[in-house]
């Protein structure tokens, strides 16, 4: 049997037809859009609010950090380092200056990215530091958010957006019911820690589960919530109305 080979020589790519699709936005900062390149993400796991006791002659020590089965963590910190490519040094200053102030001035708000679309975390920057180099005519610059541990989800639970649709984790479930009468539904948190869910209501309709029991009406809803707890949360509603059940997922990625 005869083999014929091919030569593969070197391919060259033109780097500025390629696509810039990674990146983050906060505020009025969209780092793709500013011409920004994405080089490397952090975002490691937060650190937990440990409270452990020691007791003498007995071996190890006693964790109380868990309260209802549930683990406690601080702020966790996300760092993202920026390329930019600037024949110009007053360029590459003024991408300096500009992305300083679209970042540093803003209180905490809605951090999006790229890596994870369906989700968006709640994060304030806590710093930016460049670093430019003439030879290689570029900027390369680390910023710092803190961020809530958890990430919420780009949408309330039940919404029907295909851009939410991550397989692996997602179930499309109904949170909106009419009663009429009693009536015994079921309403699933698949997040990673319990969350609290709000209400719309028309009518008058009674819930009742493991965050106990509520009436409500179109006078009081707004005003009540109650915490659904992580996996299936078995609730009977009775009465004469409708109600939907408000909240969204917050996620340990």
């Amino acid at each position: 049997m005869a083999f014929i080979f091919r030569d593969l020589p070197p391919t060259e790519v033109d780097v500025d037809t390629l696509p810039n699709v990674e990146g983050f936005a906060f505020a009025d900062f969209d780092s793709i859009k500013s011409g920004w390149w994405l080089t490397e993400r952090t975002a490691p796991t937060p650190e937990e609010q440990e409270i452990t006791e020691s007791v003498p002659y007995r071996q190890g020590s006693y964790d109380f950090s868990m309260i209802d089965n549930e683990r406690f963590f601080n702020n966790r910190e996300i760092t993202y380092k920026l390329l930019y490519v600037g024949e110009e040094y007053h360029n590459r200053k003024g991408f300096e200056q500009e992305l300083k102030r679209q970042l540093m001035p803003h209180n905490w708000g809605k951090l999006v990215d790229t890596h994870e679309p369906v989700y968006y975390w709640w994060a304030k920057c806590k710093s930016v530091e460049v670093d430019d180099s003439s030879d290689d005519e570029t900027l390369e610059a680390s910023i710092v958010f803190t961020a809530y541990p958890y990430a919420y989800t780009n949408h309330n639970e039940g919404a029907d957006y295909w851009d939410d649709v991550f397989f692996p984790h997602w179930i499309w479930q109904q949170v909106k019911f009419s009663v009429n009468g009693s009536q015994d539904v079921n309403v699933f948190n698949i997040g990673s820690r319990p969350v609290l869910s709000s209400f719309v209501v028309t009518g008058n309709v009674k819930a009742k589960g493991s965050f106990g029991e509520v009436s409500l009406n179109e006078g009081n809803y707004k005003q009540t919530q109650v915490v659904l707890d992580i996996g299936d949360n078995k609730i009977n509603l009775s009465g004469n109305g409708t109600i939907e059940f408000v909240f969204k997922r917050e996620e340990m990625v």
